[in-house]
């Protein structure tokens, strides 16, 4: 276990709509999700959304690099599998790899702020618009990797449900 894994705090929300700006503060709207639907207007696709990731680590950990990866798993626990771009392409595994480096926070010249005392972090807003090709009723996971470790506080749940059932006449 590395340094960085083994003192790390991760979270991770699903939201509707999710943004981060050039200062890193996120906008989160429709934050908590644990049901995706099915895009009405390209069927076989979840509706939009979007997955926040933030690990946080001491700041005895400045400009310490390690390798996250943040992988999508279905209800069994193994990768999860997406189906092919286009004809004759080969599906490929939902997994985004990353290494970073956790710098100290940088504040506006004339800033008085002590050095050393706020935690360090990295974020990811990533969108999936229009969606994921994911299957109703199914049960997903996204997990995250630090050095080749992960924890399962380090995980979010989900589910894809369809569309609700019309009224029945007759």
């Amino acid at each position: 276990m590395s340094n960085v894994s083994e003192n790390a705090a991760v979270r991770l929300i699903l939201a509707d709509y999710a943004a981060a700006d050039a200062a890193g503060k996120l906008d989160i709207i429709g934050g908590g999700l644990t049901g995706l639907g099915q895009n009405r207007g390209t069927p076989g696709l979840t509706l939009p959304f979007a997955l926040v990731v933030l690990i946080v680590v001491p700041p005895q950990f400045y400009n310490e690099q390690c390798s996250v990866e943040i992988l999508l798993e279905d209800s069994a626990g193994s990768l999860a599998v997406l189906p092919a771009p286009a004809p004759g392409m080969t599906p490929q595994p939902m997994r985004i790899g990353q290494a970073i480096t956790f710098e100290e926070q940088r504040f506006p010249a004339g800033v008085n702020a002590p050095r050393g005392f706020l935690p360090l972090r990295a974020q990811w807003v990533v969108a999936f618009n229009p969606g994921l090709p994911l299957l109703v009723g199914q049960g997903y996971k996204w997990r995250v990797r630090i050095d080749d470790e992960t924890r399962d506080e380090w995980t979010e749940r989900f589910v894809v449900f369809g569309p609700a059932p019309g009224p029945v006449l007759g």
